[in-house]
């Protein structure tokens, strides 16, 4: 008897559990079709934090099928000033500028330039602890929206016709 009720439960989980969905996919290559294809270049602004983004959005290149070109200008505007000429508020625009190439064909299929903005409030000498990581961690959110926006641009492009030939 107890052999019978513990098939019937087994039976009823396996029946009611049949469609269950794991909340956690690796979804980064199904929805990034420069995904483990992708060979970057980087010039103009040095950011630490981008080299470790682009792997996270990139991955590493197992068949290089794109070659990506991006070029970093940063704009500094100086937006509180006090009276002693110290800076309290200093806005950052960074522009990128990318340029993606199909290694096949040899032509531009995607340019796009998107730009990011972050506040920062240095602290004056002696009182700037934690300020500097505070600053990393800007650029760091920067970086990420900004290949984000760009993975999200890419994935409504046709990257199989030329934009320029080359």
């Amino acid at each position: 008897m107890r052999l019978k009720i513990n098939l019937i439960i087994l039976l009823f989980f396996l029946t009611a559990c049949n469609n269950l969905d794991f909340v956690y996919k690796n979804d980064i290559k199904i929805k990034n079709p420069l995904y483990q294809k992708t060979a970057f270049i980087l010039s103009g602004v040095n950011i630490p934090s981008f080299y470790s983004q682009a792997l996270k959005h990139l991955g590493s290149v197992e068949i290089k099928e794109y070659e990506l070109t991006v070029s970093i200008n940063e704009e500094k505007i100086k937006r509180a000033v006090q009276s002693n000429q110290a800076i309290s508020k200093l806005d950052h625009k960074l522009t990128f500028e990318y340029v993606l190439l199909n290694v096949e064909k040899k032509c531009v299929v995607f340019e796009r330039e998107i730009a990011s903005r972050f506040t920062f409030e240095p602290r004056s000498s002696g009182y700037n602890f934690g300020s500097d990581e505070s600053l990393d961690d800007l650029y760091k959110t920067a970086v990420e929206i900004n290949l984000q926006q760009f993975i999200d641009k890419v994935l409504n492009e046709d990257l199989t016709v030329c934009i320029n030939e080359g």
